[in-house]
């Protein structure tokens, strides 16, 4: 296989990575609030509007496929 050594080096740095992370105690660990002011921004004017009509379609979609599966009626149900 082509390269495989440099993979190898690669998965040894990634597992040597994860072993030193696990032993790290608490304290060094942000909580969630924390990670995610890390990594998330505010969003503000015209895109945030456009992300809550998204938001708002997606439940609407969602609330009429709900209501479309509760009127049909279960295949083993007698039929009148």
């Amino acid at each position: 296989m082509k390269n495989s050594h440099e993979t190898g080096w690669a998965l040894l740095l990634l597992g040597a990575s994860l072993l030193l992370v696990q032993t790290l105690p608490a304290r060094y660990w942000p909580d969630n609030a924390g990670l995610l002011a890390i990594f998330s921004r505010t969003v503000k004017g015209e895109v945030a509007a456009e992300g809550l009509a998204w938001r708002e379609w997606q439940d609407h979609s969602a609330a009429t496929r709900m209501a479309f599966r509760a009127v049909r009626p279960l295949p083993d149900a007698p039929q009148p």
